[in-house]
């Protein structure tokens, strides 16, 4: 079976002045409010400029290049990564084989290792308490999985749905999106997160980075050799 959600509700909504916010299709509908702020991560890429947000709203991607948005309000830590296919998993098509089928379960795995891929400082005390990961591919890995007789019982409309999942990857724009919900005992001692992610995926050239904290917001261009976000 592929990995997929981790459920453990917590409260959380974060509003911000000036923040530009619109709704995130590929997250789900957050029980007890737990994913608010993921309207205020998918809008910290648009408030960063128009030609951003052109480039976002278009399905715009670059094979090696992500995003990661990260926002802080007292003790929760949210962190959103959107990345494409190629960077996680090694291709954007369809998994066509059972090799594909594990490789993208193995991605889909180490993308959902929040502990794994953020390094907080020890004396803010952060652990993983949700995680996400959404792509098309694992929609299409999971329909196989139930088997053609279980898809014959979907109603149109998801059919349809799926169809336009197909028609995405062909069109070669197959994208990973990861959310990750953190709660730290001493937000105080936040000062920085050290990337374990260009480990984790080697064709991963660059994470462009957008945050908002008690500070403001920032930006910066995370690499393999500069995995450190200082906000």
């Amino acid at each position: 079976m592929l990995p997929y959600n981790i459920t453990t509700p917590a409260p959380f909504s974060f509003t911000p002045k000036g923040a530009h916010m619109k709704p995130m299709s590929l997250l789900p509908v957050p029980r007890a409010g737990i994913f608010v702020s993921a309207t205020l991560l998918a809008g910290l890429f648009v408030a960063a400029g128009p030609a951003s947000s052109a480039e976002r709203e278009h399905g715009a991607h670059e094979h090696g290049v992500g995003q990661l948005s990260l926002a802080v309000e007292g003790n929760t830590v949210e962190i959103e990564i959107t990345a494409p296919g190629a960077d996680i998993v090694g291709f954007e098509h369809a998994a066509e084989t059972e090799a594909d089928r594990a490789a993208l379960a193995a991605a889909a795995a180490r993308l959902k290792d929040g502990a794994g891929l953020f390094r907080f400082p020890p004396k803010a005390e952060c652990r993983l308490e949700e995680a996400e990961v959404h792509s098309a591919l694992l929609d299409d890995a999971r329909d196989h999985e139930k088997g053609h007789d279980h898809e014959k019982k979907h109603d149109h409309d998801k059919g349809h749905d799926h169809d336009k999942g197909h028609a995405h990857e062909a069109d070669g724009h197959a994208e990973f999106r990861a959310h990750y919900h953190f709660h730290c005992a001493d937000p105080a001692a936040l000062s920085h997160i050290d990337l374990g992610y260009f480990t984790a995926f080697p064709a991963a050239r660059e994470l462009e980075a957008r945050t908002i904290t008690a500070k403001g917001q920032g930006a910066a261009e995370l690499t393999a050799e500069r995995p450190r976000l200082t906000f």
